[in-house]
């Protein structure tokens, strides 16, 4: 679900013959590309990887705590 809201945001900002948003004196604003979408995207991925990274270290510290990942064993472990 991530990659396809990726893949909207990076679609949404599409622009044919595009250029970066970076003004100059003797540049027009005609067809520039709207950086929105692209910070958008950019801000996804970093909470996706943060929220990837969190998870694996919840489950190191199961796995140094119970030393395993079998639910049935670790709730037999706490009685």
């Amino acid at each position: 679900m991530e990659y396809a809201a990726n893949l909207f945001f990076v679609l949404a900002g599409y622009r044919k013959a595009g250029r970066s948003p970076i003004f100059a004196d003797n540049q027009a604003v005609g067809n520039m590309v709207d950086p929105f979408p692209q910070a958008i995207v950019l801000t996804a991925i970093v909470i996706g990887l943060a929220l990837t990274l969190l998870l694996v270290a919840v489950a190191i510290k199961i796995y140094e705590k119970y030393g395993t990942f079998d639910i049935t064993k670790i709730n037999k472990l706490r009685g």
